[in-house]
């Protein structure tokens, strides 16, 4: 069995290194996932040891989106494969690349095995783009290059594999290509769009593997444009067409009312909030694959294997009645919106925006779920499609320090910021080890009030009362020192500008006790 676990697990490991992959994430178990991180090192690559299977996918997820090669991560069998689930649906809802490999009870072995047996293959089937079997036999190459490609492939996710040396492999099958455009329905949205003298862009992630041609051509429209969270950069900060993000709420409802049609390009419906759309408006959609929901009313959804050549068919010629400066003035109308909610305080804007003026112009941001990625994400200044990295589709507590990790390692030398609740950080503390151990450039600042402030601000009376919502004050400059990290504690915008001041070449941490009271104003500035 030895022998044909090596060579299943040689053969795992050429086909991501053929695909461009020089990393493996994970935590291993006693089976044959240990032949996999040998076979890996002999063939030249780095084995990453992450504390936990959702943080290891997490991380993997990140380096092979920045990387451009769908990196592996892997879990032993049962909890490690239950543990990597929420890390799979990151991936996958947030379009991640990530090829999730697991040990399982083995197939000859299933009638008398019932320790740590469950139906693994299931299980991960509704958070991945495919799910099945590397097994030892001859086909176990083809199935492990095609699992890999089906990864990277538009609209990118996880894929799993149960590795089972002694088994039969199953195969995903080649990815499906992407449709012609219809011709009728590109002549329709040619029409409203030649018939518009207001429209507006909303660009999401499904164009940011096109960025350049992409920003290119919203350029030559010349009219507003929004962007996701995760197509945050597409136009970079200071650009006069950005007229802010596009979330599904009330912040950008002014430039969406003066509009006359709306053109997604790349918008993929997991990433707005799911909020009633509330306007007459004529929609046209671009992307790679269909609408996913039914939550935007698409009048055009236009399908194709490239959303530049579809925008570029579209918009030839168009031609448009905004006046100059009207995605400037829709962003800085948004921007002092949200500046009013302040209290006067050390609180989560005045953080954001001193973290954001003093952090270097080739970081990389990392921001997790909770109520203060509304005072980041406003005010961030990215420069640069994927600078800024958040868990939208998923919206997942824990992805920031993970996913900081991932960066830091894609990018190797550049500082990474990563901006993270009490709650998430929680989540995922053990991961300041890893920082740690891998010398890694990472500041971490902690958005601390020791609440789940974005669930307290939902809770309703007979909803439980503080202790439903509330933790206990940590000390986490002290955790982070324990676990090899430089690191303090601010209580003001002043002590946290010193705090910044240099110090983004190694790891450390922030402890930035706020104000939680702006957060209600935040949230009805943002969502309504």
């Amino acid at each position: 069995m030895r022998g044909i676990e090596t060579t299943a697990a040689e053969a795992l490991v050429d086909a991501i290194r053929g695909g461009g992959a020089d990393t493996v994430f994970g935590v291993p178990g006693g089976g044959p996932n240990l032949a996999l991180i040998g076979a890996a090192e002999a063939a030249g690559m780095r084995f990453v040891l992450s504390h936990g299977e959702t943080a290891g996918a997490i991380t993997a997820a990140t380096y092979g989106l920045l990387t451009g090669a769908p990196a592996m991560a892997i879990a032993t069998r049962g909890p490690g494969l239950a543990s990597g689930v929420n890390g799979a649906a990151q991936a996958t809802l947030d379009r991640f690349p990530l090829l999730f490999v697991s040990d399982c009870v083995p197939a000859s072995d299933m009638d008398r095995v019932a320790h740590q047996r469950i139906d693994q293959t299931a299980l991960m089937a509704p958070v991945t783009k495919w799910s099945g079997r590397l097994g030892g036999d001859a086909a176990a190459a083809d199935v492990a290059r095609a699992a890999a490609a089906l990864a990277g492939a538009a609209p990118r996710g996880a894929v799993h594999l149960d590795f089972d040396p002694g088994a039969v492999s199953s195969h995903p099958g080649d990815p499906a290509a992407p449709p012609a455009a219809d011709p009728v329905g590109m002549d329709l949205a040619r029409s409203l769009l030649a018939h518009s003298d207001r429209p507006v862009v909303i660009v999401g992630i499904g164009a940011v593997e096109e960025a350049a041609r992409v920003r290119d051509l919203v350029e030559r429209m010349g009219c507003p444009v929004l962007t996701t969270y995760q197509s945050a950069g597409m136009l970079p900060e200071g650009h006069p067409q950005l007229a802010g993000l596009y979330t599904g709420g009330v912040i950008e409802r002014p430039i969406l009312a003066a509009a006359d049609l709306v053109i997604a390009v790349g918008l993929d419906m997991v990433e707005p909030i799911p909020s009633p759309w509330r306007l007459d408006v004529s929609v046209v959609s671009i992307d790679v694959s269909a609408p996913a929901s039914t939550f935007l009313p698409t009048d055009v959804a236009l399908v194709g294997p490239s959303t530049a050549d579809l925008l570029e068919r579209l918009a030839e010629g168009a031609v448009h009645g905004w006046p100059i400066g009207a995605g400037t003035a829709a962003l800085a109308g948004a921007r002092e919106a949200l500046l009013a909610t302040s209290v006067g305080t050390f609180g989560p804007v005045e953080l954001a925006t001193a973290v954001a003026c003093r952090t270097p112009s080739a970081a990389t941001a990392t921001v997790d779920a909770g109520a203060h990625f509304l005072a980041i994400m406003p005010f961030w200044p990215v420069a640069s499609p994927l600078s800024l990295l958040i868990s939208n589709g998923l919206a997942t507590m824990g992805f920031a320090l993970p996913a900081a990790i991932g960066a830091a390692l894609a990018r190797p030398g550049a500082p990474v910021v990563c901006m993270v609740g009490d709650g998430g950080l929680g989540m995922a503390l053990a991961e300041l080890e890893t920082v740690a151990r891998l010398r890694l450039p990472i500041t971490v600042v902690v958005f601390d009030d020791a609440a789940l402030s974005l669930i307290e601000i939902k809770q309703q009376q007979g909803q439980g009362g503080t202790s439903a919502v509330h933790y206990s004050s940590i000390d986490f400059s002290s955790v982070a020192r324990g676990m090899g990290l430089d690191a303090m504690t601010v209580e003001t915008v002043r002590d946290l500008e010193r705090a910044l001041d240099g110090g983004w070449e190694t790891p450390r941490l922030i402890d930035a006790r706020i104000d939680p009271t702006p957060y209600a104003a935040l949230l009805r500035a943002t969502r309504g």
